[in-house]
């Protein structure tokens, strides 16, 4: 899998087609976000990193929602 810069990610880098799939998507850190992108031309997979546009979750945000999951009345 090849990795490219963040300003590319709309054009496959193995053969310049703009036909191209963000498969997934995750966060790396607070900051950044990793793409996981498909050439449907040639079938390429590469991986992009940019920067977040969202701010991280709070401490409390995660907590709060993981536990009163768990509670059972």
């Amino acid at each position: 899998m090849t990795a490219v810069p963040s300003g590319n990610q709309g054009q496959c880098p193995r053969c310049g087609s703009k036909l191209v799939n963000i498969e997934w998507n995750e966060r790396v850190n607070a900051e950044e976000v990793q793409k996981l992108w498909h050439c449907l031309h040639c079938t390429n997979e590469f991986a992009s990193i940019e920067a977040s546009k969202e701010d991280p979750a709070t401490d409390a945000e995660i907590k709060k929602s993981f536990f009163t999951s768990l509670v059972i009345e």
